[in-house]
């Protein structure tokens, strides 16, 4: 059994790509990142994809960087995690057709569709409600608009798997990336026989189904002259990032919640069974262990927003001093300074407008002391993610029937310490932050030391690779000022939603 040398991952983001080294107890040694590069098609102003070659360069790219310094031959395994909804449709030569991002929303009038005729059923089968953002009606968006592009179509796998296949040349998914697709059945953790024939698809498109942490082939030599890594490492199935993350985060137990704040940020708890919401607000995946679910109120747009300040108003800082500032700039304003209802909000799938009334930017300034400044604007975006973590997590606890008594969050906007703390003040329970930055990352690299044989399944990866945690208690003195501001936050939110 292998105990030295590290484990690379790749991690395909809504917001950034990255490259993660750790060592075999979960430590960073490597990192590198650039920001995703996504165009949208000529004609289709609501499309959003991914141009695959761009990508495939950009990964070697950073994985050349994450290796300065470090022996490539000490890399004991390869895994990948990305973006949910996202698909890829290749042709019989392994060539890319269409590389979606979610949040291609092209196919909206299909997802609609498939929602007036089958809601029901495949939602009871899928945890999801159809929206029009899944590999499900892009596929039939194909059909009914590319229909010489359609009738290519060979395979279709997620993100994470189609970077599997360009390392390895093997087809593959898991069922936590397979649970976004709208193809899957979350119960039998299968592809479902029953969607493909509602919608008429050939079940030859879909790719076998492994397990997270299993190996799907060595890393193939034309990747590795371009990776610098030795052809035949283990190239090993990841999972969705959002999965990996609560992975990454130890929450594998019954009622364990995981807020992942980073440029969108959803919510998910861990259960022992697949509960469903009769109401459609939530959705619910497959976990990354076989015998658990995640029930999910996904808050939608959140570092995004924050990014949006840094970018208005940050002059000449680079992001990350930006944060920093921003941050400090903010502590010097009390509670409530101003209100922001801008970016995050309360999910509800089963209504979700597009575009949503609140998805974007609409700062709302209520009984404010002029000027509105910077600091100003900082703090009211913090504490409206908060507040959108605080509906969200409320909405988990209702449908699951669990009372949450501590929560983790993880993403990047927990590099801001004031937000661990507004978060943990309006939520009135104490907030646990995982030192490691880096979750979604760090889950796929739990997946490559199961892979690599390391660990001998998930479970134990997490109990030697989930790393330490910071607990933010909340302040008792807060309660009453920020559960007042919730209320007057929620009943604004209700109403630009005209609920």
């Amino acid at each position: 059994m292998a105990t030295e040398g590290y484990l690379l991952t790749w991690d395909a983001g809504s917001g950034s790509w990255r490259c993660l080294i750790v060592d075999t107890q979960g430590r960073q040694v490597g990192l590198s990142r650039r920001d995703g590069r996504f165009a949208r098609e000529e004609a289709l102003p609501s499309s959003l994809i991914f141009h695959p070659e761009e990508m495939w360069r950009t990964f070697g790219e950073l994985t050349r960087e994450a290796l300065t310094n470090l022996p490539s031959g000490q890399v004991l395994a390869l895994s990948t995690t990305s973006f949910r909804d996202g698909i890829v449709f290749l042709d019989d030569d392994g060539e890319v057709l269409y590389g979606g991002t979610n949040r291609d929303a092209r196919s909206v009038a299909q997802g609609f569709d498939m929602a007036q005729r089958h809601g029901e059923t495949i939602y009871a089968l899928t945890g999801r409600w159809p929206l029009g953002i899944d590999g499900a009606a892009h596929l039939l968006w194909m059909r009914q608009f590319r229909p010489e592009v359609y009738e290519r179509i060979a395979k279709v796998l997620m993100v994470s798997d189609w970077l599997v296949y360009q390392l390895c040349g093997s087809y593959s998914s898991e069922a936590t990336s397979a649970s976004s697709s709208l193809l899957f059945d979350i119960t039998e953790r299968e592809w479902s026989p029953e969607i493909a024939e509602l919608l008429e698809l050939s079940p030859d498109i879909f790719p076998p189904l492994y397990s997270p942490g299993q190996v799907a082939d060595g890393l193939s030599q034309e990747a590795a002259e371009v990776l610098g890594v030795p052809g035949g490492t283990p190239v090993v199935v990841g999972l969705a990032d959002s999965q990996a993350a609560c992975l990454a985060c130890g929450a594998v137990n019954d009622g364990d919640t995981v807020a992942i704040a980073g440029t969108t940020m959803p919510l998910q708890m861990t259960l022992t069974e697949p509960l469903l919401d009769d109401r459609h607000r939530t959705w619910t995946g497959a976990h990354a262990l076989a015998d658990l679910w995640s029930l999910e109120s996904s808050a939608g747009l959140a570092g995004i927003a924050y990014q949006w300040l840094w970018q208005a108003f940050g002059g000449d800082e680079t992001e990350e001093q930006a944060y920093v500032s921003l941050c400090a700039e903010a502590e010097n304003e009390p509670p409530g300074s101003a209100m922001a209802v801008m970016g995050p909000w309360i999910a509800d799938h089963g209504r979700l407008e597009f575009p949503s009334q609140v998805g974007f930017l609409a700062p709302f300034p209520m009984m404010l002391a002029p000027p509105l400044t910077r600091p100003k604007m900082a703090r009211a975006i913090l504490e409206n993610i908060a507040f959108a973590v605080l509906g969200n997590l409320a909405q988990l606890e209702e449908i699951s029937g669990r009372r949450t008594e501590s929560l983790t969050v993880c993403g990047g906007l927990t590099r801001a310490g004031l937000f661990n703390q507004i978060v943990a003040d309006v939520c009135e329970m104490p907030v646990r932050v995982p030192t490691v930055k880096e979750s979604s990352g760090l889950g796929a690299a739990m997946c490559a030391a199961v892979g690599a044989g390391i660990y001998k399944d998930l479970a134990c990866a997490v109990e030697h690779m989930a790393g330490p945690v910071e607990v933010v208690e909340a302040d008792p003195t807060m309660r009453s000022r920020y559960r007042t501001l919730y209320k007057r936050w929620l009943k604004t939110y209700h109403k630009l939603m005209g609920r």
